[in-house]
């Protein structure tokens, strides 16, 4: 894929709290053929946000979630997928990453055994860009 944010090293994902609200977070994010997508704890305020609306904005940030001015800003649709959908885009975010996703996974590795939050359903967004 071609698309500028398919090349973007951190992603700044804008979901809709219930009255309209804004809120921003920065993402890793990797092509899915037409698509892009990112993981997430499924109980995250962006799983619950696209509980009720799947409305959302991306572009190219910084680390922190800065974006630089100018910087376009691209509509879309975004659903959370879970298991088997959500594996594949880990495998497309682990591609692209390579080893500093390798070095964060031993992290979350540790977190799903031993933190609070053991045993999680694999969780991920898919975000398709309005035409």
């Amino acid at each position: 894929m071609n698309h500028p944010i398919a090349s973007a090293k951190y992603v700044s994902f804008v979901s809709y709290r219930r009255d309209g609200t804004p809120v921003a977070t920065p993402v890793w994010i990797a092509p899915l053929g037409n698509d892009f997508g990112f993981t997430i704890d499924n109980e995250s305020g962006k799983a619950k946000r696209l509980a009720h609306t799947k409305r959302a904005t991306i572009q190219q940030c910084d680390v922190k979630g800065k974006v630089a001015e100018g910087t376009p800003v691209y509509r879309c649709t975004a659903k959370v997928v879970l298991h088997g959908e959500a594996e594949i885009v880990r495998d497309a975010i682990a591609k692209k990453y390579g080893i500093t996703y390798k070095v964060f996974s031993v992290y979350l590795w540790f977190t799903d055994r031993f933190g609070k939050k053991k045993h999680q359903p694999e969780t991920a967004v898919i975000v398709s860009l309005d035409a």
